[in-house]
């Protein structure tokens, strides 16, 4: 709070302009993003979104794809959640979409992308597409990644548990240009895969080799390889991220009573104040 627009805050310290969402608040009370700007008051932008027509599925004037709490728009465009390492980012990707890929036996896909935000570098994913029970046709590959940010690596799920596959492991084979590897080898991408029994996999392109990260995504139950008990969900709880949080400066206790300057503490009070029983007297008393 801007306190008389003295350039202090109200509970000491000075005042900062850069707020939610680390955007800068104007002295028209709206927040200006790089292409539009927000008004608190009513929760809404006053121009519409440049990418209204990428995501016809969201209101024109929709902030963040709804997701105010766990994720933060970058540019002022997509949805994003940030994460240190593509490890990390990946994880998350698995925890929000595996659980789904089991329950709507359809696999999911996004690309890895880092982007550096005030010096650092972060990694975080795209908007993820639905595929078919095995595989992403062509035509629904969304490649699309925020301006100034670069390819790392591409994620996908396995769909619920089917038999007939080899759903724990990475399709295809190094020099086969089909499958899984082979996607990865013509990109040029290292790949992640989170399986219906709950693994996070791991293929690096330039090695050719697979690695197991992780064995805590939501799995299937009906999978014999089942690594955990982790059930699906549509709705999984969504991540912060790791992207740092400003630290609220701290303030004196105001449940601490701040005396007049007559009395130094509580306990210099007590002891001037005149006592109106005389204890001795009813030390024998009893009822």
């Amino acid at each position: 709070m801007n306190h008389l627009k003295t350039g202090n805050a109200f509970f000491g310290g000075s005042y900062k302009s850069y707020k939610f969402q680390e955007q800068e608040l104007q002295e028209t009370g709206m927040y200006s993003f790089k292409w539009r700007e927000y008004m608190p008051d009513i929760g809404r932008f006053i121009q519409i979104d440049p990418l209204a027509e990428k995501y016809p599925t969201w209101g024109s004037y929709v902030f963040s794809g709804n997701r105010v709490i766990d994720a933060r728009e970058i540019e002022g465009l997509e949805p994003k959640v940030l994460f240190n390492t593509r490890e990390n980012a990946a994880a998350n990707f698995g925890q929000q979409y595996n659980g789904k890929s089991i329950l709507k036996k359809r696999e999911y896909m996004a690309f890895i992308y880092f982007k550096y935000v005030d010096g650092e570098k972060y990694y975080a994913y795209n908007t993820p597409v639905k595929g078919n029970a095995h595989g992403i046709p062509k035509n629904k590959i969304n490649k699309s990644i925020p301006k100034g940010s670069f390819l790392s690596a591409y994620i996908h799920t396995h769909g619920n548990e089917d038999l007939k596959y080899d759903d724990e492991n990475f399709s295809g084979s190094i020099g086969n240009p089909e499958g899984d590897i082979g996607y990865a080898s013509q990109e040029n991408l290292d790949a992640f895969l989170v399986t219906p029994g709950g693994l996070l996999n791991y293929f690096d392109v330039s090695s050719g080799t697979q690695t197991t990260l992780k064995k805590n995504m939501p799995s299937d139950p009906n999978s014999p390889q089942r690594q955990n008990i982790i059930d699906p969900t549509e709705v999984p709880i969504p991540s912060e991220g790791d992207l740092p949080k400003h630290t609220p400066k701290r303030y004196p206790n105001l449940t601490e009573p701040k005396l007049d300057g007559i009395f130094k503490s509580i306990k210099d009070n007590q002891k001037r104040e005149i006592p109106l029983i005389n204890k001795n007297k009813f030390e024998n008393y009893h009822r």
